[in-house]
C-alpha cells in the first residue's frame, strides 16, 4: 500500500516560486528549495522534476495565477487611461508595502531564458500576452480602435515601458520616480 503524501504540493510550489523569484535560477540551490519547502530533494524531484522543471513550473504558476490576477483587477475599467492607470497602480502597490520582488517574468528573461529554450518560449509568450493586454487597453480609445498600426506601435511602447518599470522596482528605484515614469507612459498614448 502506498504511503499518503504528507505535504501540500500546491503550497510547496508556492514556496518554490517565492524562492526562485527572490534568488533567481542561478542563486537558488536544491538546499534552498529543500529549506523553503521542508521537503527532501528526492520528494522535490519526484513531485516537480529537476531544477529546470521546478523553475518552469514556478514561472508557469506566476503567469497563470499572479499575472491573471493582475489582469482581472484592471478589466473593469472601460476607458483607456483609467485601465492603464489601474495596471500601473496595481504594479506599484506592492512597492508601497516594501515589496521589491519585481516581476518574475522579467527576472526569468534575464536570469534563465538564454540558457533554457522552454523558459525562453514561456518568456516570449508572456511578453506577447503583455503587449496584447496593452493593445486591448489602447483599443478602448477611438484614436487607436481602428488604427492597427498605431495600436501595435503604442502597445509595443507601453510594453517596453511596463517592463522597464518592473525592472526599476527590482533595482530599488524610489517610488516617486516610479510613479513619474508610469504617469509619463500613460500620458504618452
Amino acid at each position: 500500500m502506498a504511503r499518503p503524501r504528507e505535504y501540500d504540493a500546491a503550497r510547496a510550489l508556492d514556496d518554490i516560486q517565492r524562492t526562485f523569484w527572490a534568488r533567481g535560477y542561478h542563486g537558488t540551490s536544491l538546499q534552498d528549495l529543500e529549506a523553503a519547502t521542508g521537503l527532501r530533494k528526492q520528494t522535490l524531484y519526484r513531485e516537480f522534476g529537476n531544477k529546470d522543471a521546478m523553475y518552469a513550473r514556478a514561472l508557469s504558476l506566476y503567469l497563470d495565477r499572479d499575472v491573471a490576477a493582475l489582469v482581472a483587477g484592471i478589466t473593469d475599467e472601460t476607458e483607456m487611461r483609467p485601465r492603464l492607470a489601474a495596471l500601473f497602480g496595481a504594479v506599484l502597490a506592492p512597492v508601497r508595502d516594501g515589496d521589491r520582488s519585481g516581476c518574475f517574468l522579467c527576472n526569468a528573461s534575464v536570469d534563465h531564458a538564454g540558457a533554457d529554450p522552454i523558459i525562453a518560449e514561456m518568456v516570449q509568450n508572456g511578453l506577447e500576452a503583455t503587449r496584447r493586454l496593452m493593445a486591448d487597453a489602447l483599443a478602448l480609445d477611438p484614436r487607436y480602435r481602428d488604427d492597427d498600426t498605431a495600436r501595435r506601435a503604442g502597445s509595443i511602447r507601453l510594453t517596453t515601458g511596463y517592463f522597464g518599470v518592473r525592472v526599476m522596482i527590482r533595482a530599488g528605484t524610489p517610488l516617486d520616480q516610479l510613479e513619474i515614469v508610469a504617469q509619463t507612459l500613460i500620458d504618452s498614448v
